[in-house]
């Protein structure tokens, strides 16, 4: 028989500082997720008046989250483009199930999630992933050609539009932003014109601004934001109670588990606001490490792009690390009162198994894409020796 030839090329290693900041993040969030979780679980019959309830479903987030990283730091991230027509139609799916009733599952107005086999899962996490894979791939097919409209531009628009108008119906506006900001950036780098991207931006604000103004709760959001107080015990509540926590927290914070606010007294504390929880029981300092930490993250996610073997590899690098610099700048942002109040959560920390799960698998993908870079630079350097 013939033995099949083993490659000559050295084996590379991952990028370890990379692989850490993750697991710290991870474990930040955990301990968060239970600590602003617990007396809100523990007081509610929908937990079965369990405290540990969200944190030991965050757990089992973090575990299959850990094994998907693990998958997709050893699978060659250069299949995927052969998949990203597999990625859309699995998101497009869960994005047309999650607005069927009795397959989605509806909480305050908005149908966001689907049950299989008891676990939620939330179709707008997946088409993050699937359209960060589209792009990528049809920036890298189309190369030579993304300073033409046709090419540059309607690929992207023909899968975003349909994502979006199923998002408008659940309705998760908040998943739109981001989804458009991704996509947005992530075509401009990948070498669009740049009148082209602005001529496109400019319809979808004022579109965005119509829809809007059709629903009287959406201006009286922004309203709220500009002034909190004008509505306190009503849209302006959620962002005082944060500052409230925020401001309670002083240096050093109140301590692990002492924190007030999430007392019945600010609403998603465990979720969308958990920075808020962070900055009253770990204070100023525990905040800044947390954003400290963020920021490391998106620099060797940069170093990873720049690095990349291909446009493919540095297309999907740049994408990952596109999509966690926005949430955390929006979550950071409407937790604070800098931004209007919108539903997107702080990546690896808020509760959401569906979110963490995807979040370790784009990490697991950018630690596949610098394990190929350290091997092509083992052997360029071990050819130039010999």
């Amino acid at each position: 028989m013939m033995k099949r030839k083993k490659s000559s090329l050295p084996k590379g290693s991952i990028d370890y500082s990379l692989l850490i900041v993750t697991l710290i993040l991870v474990a930040y969030g955990l301990i968060m997720v239970f600590s602003a979780s617990y007396y809100m679980a523990q007081s509610s019959a929908l937990y079965d008046y369990d405290g540990l309830s969200l944190f030991k479903k965050q757990l089992v987030g973090a575990g299959l989250g850990l094994a998907v990283m693990i998958f997709f730091m050893f699978f060659d991230y250069k299949k995927l483009i052969k998949l990203k027509y597999v990625f859309l139609a699995i998101a497009i799916v869960f994005l047309i199930a999650v607005l069927v009733p009795g397959v989605g599952t509806n909480l305050n107005g908005s149908s966001r999630w689907v049950r299989i086999a008891g676990i939620s899962v939330q179709p707008a996490e997946i088409a993050k992933f699937s359209l960060i894979i589209f792009i990528a791939a049809t920036i890298y097919v189309n190369r030579n050609r993304m300073d033409t409209f046709r090419y540059g531009i309607l690929p992207s628009l023909f899968v975003l539009l349909p994502i979006c108008a199923l998002l408008y119906f659940q309705p998760n506006y908040s998943a739109i932003i981001v989804l458009c900001g991704l996509a947005f950036i992530m075509i401009f780098i990948g070498g669009a014109k740049g009148w082209h991207l602005a001529a496109l931006g400019s319809v979808g604000v004022v579109g965005g601004v119509v829809l809007m103004m059709r629903e009287s709760y959406r201006v009286s959001r922004i309203t709220s934001f500009l002034d909190p107080w004008q509505n306190p015990t009503g849209d302006g509540y959620q962002v005082i109670q944060s500052l409230y926590g925020i401001g309670s927290g002083g240096l050093f914070g109140q301590g692990i588990g002492n924190g007030t606010q999430k007392l019945s007294w600010l609403p998603y504390g465990e979720s969308d606001f958990i920075f808020s929880i962070i900055a009253e029981e770990l204070g100023l300092v525990g905040a800044v490490v947390l954003l400290l930490l963020f920021i490391f993250l998106i620099y060797r996610g940069i170093k990873v792009a720049a690095t990349a073997p291909d446009l493919f590899g540095t297309m999907v690098a740049t994408g990952i690390i596109v999509l966690i610099g926005l949430q955390v700048v929006i979550n950071v942002g409407v937790v604070t009162s800098l931004l209007p109040p919108t539903g997107v959560s702080l990546p690896f920390i808020s509760y959401g198994s569906s979110s963490l799960v995807i979040f370790m698998a784009m990490i697991g993908i950018l630690l596949n894409i610098s394990k190929q870079s350290r091997r092509i630079m083992m052997a360029s350097a071990s050819g130039e020796h010999e």
